[in-house]
């Protein structure tokens, strides 16, 4: 594979790419550099990040997955070809890439929540990802980024977005308690956007006393063990480690007309039980947060500011062909960010 055309024309030939089929078996493979149509940019990634999303394509499924997959939705990287009606970004530019491709044409996009668009097929999921040497994507789907930050920053931005949406799908925030369930990314990216948009207090629970000590130099104003909460109701619970006990324990912990936000991703087919009568008598509001809706732009404009603290969750890095070992990784949780480099 020749770069000589790096920033000056499309690279043509092979490229390597991680690839996961639908028997969950992980492999290094050679494919051609994808051709990008009039609407699209290739984008060369230096930095992606993995998540829980990747855990679930690779162990059991994920909704939506098009095996076999190149994984990789949280990167960055730079652009080296654009089609020929892109007007957003241009050859050379450092850019992080929401991951999900939309209609632009149903409800859910026309009333500005494309996260639930009907055609949805995300980047790393629905069509190739970014672990790979090159990935094709819409142009408007890149975001010029500040390269300053570094890659590995500017990888965070997509699980920004979400915390971002997430905090705004809580209907109000300022001046508010807060309490976030889980210690992991976006438990974490939660409580930053949380205390950024004016949060009364924001109180964050892991079982983990590392997530703990990295929670309290974000900025929380208590990081404790789930079974320290005691009695204290909040009037925003977000429940971020995606497991049926902070579900459980979230849902007796909201204060009345306050808001339960599900952030946390459970099994496709998990089930959960609550005390309706509670719902009614309480008032309070049961919200779902899926994705990063429409919010990767403000995420963009965010990490400036929070970059100091957003780099406080990045932990080991891996080659982006050891894939498996960066996966062991995660699951061991040696790190609350693993990434992927690519040099």
């Amino acid at each position: 594979m020749s770069l000589d055309n790096l920033f000056g024309g499309a690279p043509s030939g092979k490229m390597k790419a991680v690839r996961i089929t639908q028997d969950h078996q992980i492999s290094v493979i050679e494919t051609t550099i994808p051709v990008v149509a009039d609407d699209e940019v290739l984008v060369k990634p230096t930095c992606c990040g993995i998540c829980g999303t990747d855990l679930h394509i690779l162990k059991h499924g994920f909704v939506g997955t098009n095996y076999p997959v190149i994984p990789g939705h949280e990167f960055a990287g730079h652009v080296v070809a654009t089609g020929r009606n892109v007007r957003n970004v241009k050859a050379g530019d450092f850019v992080a890439v929401d991951p999900n491709v939309v209609c632009g044409e149903c409800r859910w996009c026309k009333s500005g929540r494309p996260n639930l668009c009907i055609h949805l097929t995300p980047i790393g999921v629905g069509r190739p990802g970014a672990a790979a040497e090159y990935v094709a994507v819409p142009g408007r789907n890149a975001f010029r980024v500040n390269e300053s930050i570094g890659s590995d920053v500017a990888a965070l931005i997509e699980p920004l977005a979400c915390a971002l949406h997430a905090v705004n799908s809580s209907q109000g925030i300022k001046d508010r308690q807060v309490l976030v369930l889980g210690g992991g990314t976006m438990g974490l990216l939660i409580a930053i956007a949380a205390r950024h948009s004016g949060a009364g207090k924001v109180t964050l629970a892991d079982p983990a006393a590392a997530k703990l000590d990295i929670a309290r130099s974000v900025g929380v104003d208590a990081a404790v063990q789930p079974n320290e909460l005691g009695g204290e109701l909040f009037d925003v619970v977000f429940e971020a480690a995606g497991v049926p006990a902070a579900l459980k324990q979230g849902l007796q912990l909201v204060e009345k007309t306050g808001a339960y936000v599900q952030v946390g991703v459970h099994d496709e087919h998990a089930e959960a039980s609550f005390v309706p009568f509670k719902l009614y008598e309480q008032e309070f509001r049961f919200i779902g947060s899926n994705s990063c809706a429409d919010k990767f732009g403000a995420a963009v404009e965010l990490m400036p500011d929070i970059q100091e603290k957003a780099k406080l969750l990045i932990g080991e890095s891996f080659p982006v062909w050891n894939f498996d070992s960066a996966v062991q990784s995660m699951q061991a949780g040696k790190s609350i960010k693993t990434q992927l480099r690519f040099a």
